[in-house]
């Protein structure tokens, strides 16, 4: 079942939900109007609002998700992780049934959670005049088990409330989430594990740097020394974490050209990519390739 895994999305989140959208539309990315969460505190729980929100960019495979407080009085998942640090936190991998994912993998022995409900309005339509229900399942990881990220499984109920045509197309040519760069000291033995959640061999890609190849997008898992390798002088969030996300472009000179355009500052990378720091996406290095 784990061979049809995809990247899903990767949640940023922010204390000022204002200023995320202001910075990522900055980088380029067409975001979506802003939506509410509501959801199921707990699994079996009813579904009440949440006091965040978010803002979407969607992309042909995959998406990023902007997030941040909305509401600090009530209840939010995001609360603790702003609290521990901004930047990117949330990462999600599809799969077709949350009810047999979750089967399958708490037979195995993986500390997972039962599917919980979630949901927000939507904007609808080219013209963002209409409302739709965007609904989902989520499954959380254990975080004493796995620390790296605010790790979920997904099973999205209302795909075509999300991922609208109109949506789809951005200035900086990002065509689909492509990486997540999860860094730890103990790279080693989180390649092992996640390659064992994944059932797929976690190859070495660079001295203190593994890549894991799912359906959709890759999962790398670095050292701190590799990661400062691919992203030199770069601030990490406490470790461990996801310290950066890739995305693939139609063109990076195209996308170049458009940070240069809007004052960004744009590196050289590794792998033929180009980057930017976490000072420009509000914490987390955001990497652009062409393949």
């Amino acid at each position: 079942m784990n061979s049809s895994v995809k990247l899903d999305h990767i949640g940023v989140a922010i204390k000022d939900l204002e200023r995320g959208r202001e910075a990522y539309e900055r980088l380029g990315f067409t975001l979506t109007p802003r939506s509410i969460h509501r959801g199921s505190p707990t699994p079996g729980a009813p579904v009440e609002p949440f006091g965040s929100g978010n803002h979407c960019a969607m992309f042909h495979e995959g998406y990023l998700e902007v997030v941040g407080l909305t509401d600090p009085a009530i209840f939010s998942n995001i609360k603790s992780l702003v609290a521990r640090y901004e930047g990117a936190h949330i990462v999600a991998f599809g799969v077709g049934s949350a009810d047999g994912t979750y089967k399958e993998l708490s037979g195995r022995g993986i500390p997972i959670q039962a599917a919980r409900q979630l949901e927000r309005d939507a904007a609808f339509g080219p013209r963002g005049d209409q409302t739709r229900h965007a609904a989902f399942r989520n499954m959380y990881f254990d975080a004493a088990v796995y620390p790296e990220s605010r790790l979920l499984y997904i099973e999205h109920l209302t795909r075509d409330v999300l991922w609208q045509p109109h949506l789809l197309e951005h200035p900086n040519g990002v065509v689909a989430l492509r990486d997540v760069f999860l860094c730890t000291p103990d790279a080693p033995a989180a390649a092992q594990k996640y390659s064992t959640l994944f059932g797929v061999a976690a190859q070495p890609a660079g001295e203190g740097e593994w890549r894991i190849a799912l359906a959709h997008g890759y999962v790398w898992i670095a050292t701190p020394a590799a990661w400062a390798r691919r992203a030199p002088g770069a601030a990490t969030p406490p470790l461990p974490a996801p310290a950066g996300i890739g995305f693939k472009v139609k063109s990076l000179v195209v996308t170049r050209a458009l940070l240069a355009k809007n004052g960004v500052t744009v590196h050289d990378g590794l792998d033929g990519g180009i980057w930017v720091g976490p000072g420009e996406a509000c914490g987390t290095a955001i990497y652009f390739f062409d393949n």
